[in-house]
């Protein structure tokens, strides 16, 4: 009797129990799927310490509201950045054309009489500009992403301060902050443009070929262009994706400040890279998950939000998130090396090839 035959003699239940705990071990395995499951734990556990000590006021609804309204403008604009650094690139520019596109809106709703929609559409599409120039300064003209972003930072800020004197913009109408605040049947109108935009940009991360060139890219490029993927295209759309992220987040920004003013919030970059990088995100691409980012995201929100709570001064919320970071970076780490270690040891043992000969194999 053959394997097969023989597989196929086994009871569905007892193969099927076989292959789906083979499965469910091979995911675990994964430094991404551990890095989310350890983020969800951590979120479960603050969430719960401030529930208690908080009086039982964390997991109410009226929180929970404000915890999404808080985390929107950092969860959308760090899905697209995510993608950036998986790339091998990075996004400085985003507080920046966040602001830019925030005066844009305002600027074209009061002085203009733009209808809402268009004026929203046009600053989303500054955003896309802005991302275009990067990528030019990246890619043609040769600049490092660090470098290049830094400039346009400073640059589109100082349009924004150009267009508005550096006053903040007033005279807007009461729904305007609708966008970003206002509620329909209870729920916060920013949930679900966040869902929206994280299933968006985890279908472009997993299910396009796009989504793979980026990884390919943030790798080894060279390797990646020898194999057919377009560089410069998988660069530019990383960055107009960026900036279209940042252009509506910007927007929502305004919204939920009210008055549009030209002043750049300097803990904005700050949360948006520690949602990428404890999200799994590593800071020399190849590596990376959207999913990692919002769930990344989220972690930060309930830290903050849970400090709130407790009346905790605002200067112990940069401690928190300070450490947060070094814990998660390094938790990979530990991760990353006992995998590693765990691979030698299989080596090793199963093809009975001296440890000598892997000297291949990070330490």
């Amino acid at each position: 009797m053959s394997v097969s035959q023989t597989a196929k003699d086994l009871p569905g239940r007892a193969a099927g129990s076989r292959g789906w705990g083979q499965r469910i071990r091979l995911t675990l395995l994964d430094r991404d799927v551990q890095r989310l499951l350890v983020n969800i734990a951590l979120i479960l556990l603050i969430g719960a310490v401030a529930h208690v000590l908080g009086g039982g006021k964390f997991f109410t609804i009226r929180n929970l509201n404000a915890l999404v309204v808080q985390i929107s403008v950092v969860t959308i604009i760090a899905c697209a950045m995510t993608l950036v650094m998986v790339a091998g690139s990075i996004d400085i520019s985003v507080p920046g054309t966040v602001v830019l596109s925030g005066v844009i809106a305002g600027l074209l709703i009061v002085d203009a009489g733009f209808p809402m929609w268009l004026a929203f559409l046009v600053a989303t599409l500054s955003g896309v500009v802005v991302g275009l120039v990067n990528s030019f300064l990246v890619i043609n003209v040769g600049i490092t992403s660090l470098i290049a972003t830094i400039g346009t930072l400073y640059v589109t800020q100082g349009i924004a301060n150009l267009l508005t004197n550096g006053l903040p913009i007033i005279g807007l109408p009461l729904d305007f902050s609708d966008v970003g605040s206002g509620y329909i049947a209870g729920i916060p109108i920013p949930l679900p443009i966040v869902v929206a935009v994280v299933v968006l940009f985890v279908a472009i991360q997993k299910l396009t070929r796009f989504g793979r060139y980026t990884v390919a890219t943030g790798s080894n490029p060279q390797a990646a262009f020898l194999n057919g993927v377009n560089i410069r295209r998988t660069l530019t759309i990383c960055f107009m994706l960026s900036g279209a992220a940042a252009g509506w987040g910007g927007v929502m920004y305004a919204s939920r400040i009210g008055n549009p003013a030209p002043v750049v919030d300097n803990d904005l970059l700050f949360q948006i890279i520690v949602a990428i990088v404890i999200g799994g995100t590593g800071l020399n691409g190849g590596q990376g998950s959207v999913l990692g980012t919002f769930v990344g995201a989220v972690l930060i929100g309930v830290v903050n939000q849970s400090l709130n709570l407790l009346g905790v001064s605002t200067f112990w919320q940069y401690i928190a998130l300070g450490v947060l970071l070094v814990f998660s970076v390094g938790s990979d780490e530990i991760m990353r090396r006992n995998s590693v270690r765990d691979l030698r040891r299989r080596l090793v043992s199963s093809f009975g090839m001296r440890r000598d000969n892997l000297t291949g194999l990070p330490r």
